[in-house]
């Protein structure tokens, strides 16, 4: 027997059925999903780094700095 009380969960904003809502206003579907990754990628680029990944960098540059010969003779 199979269980159908599933929940449906709404969609996410800006998701796949906004897509199709600004498509059916006569917006080029490719023009819709381009404006889309520009608004992510805007979003992405404003966010600030956590400081772990900073203090990952940190210690992958101090490990590569340990590694390299030293140009003293």
């Amino acid at each position: 027997m199979v269980n159908n009380n599933h929940k449906r969960l709404d969609p996410a904003p800006g998701g796949f059925d906004d897509l199709l809502a600004q498509n059916a206003g006569g917006l080029d579907p490719n023009d819709a999903i381009s404006q889309k990754l520009k608004a992510l990628y805007s979003q992405a680029e404003q966010q600030a780094i956590p400081d772990r990944f900073l203090d990952l960098l940190e210690k992958l540059d101090e490990v590569e700095r340990a590694s390299k010969p030293s140009e003293e003779k």
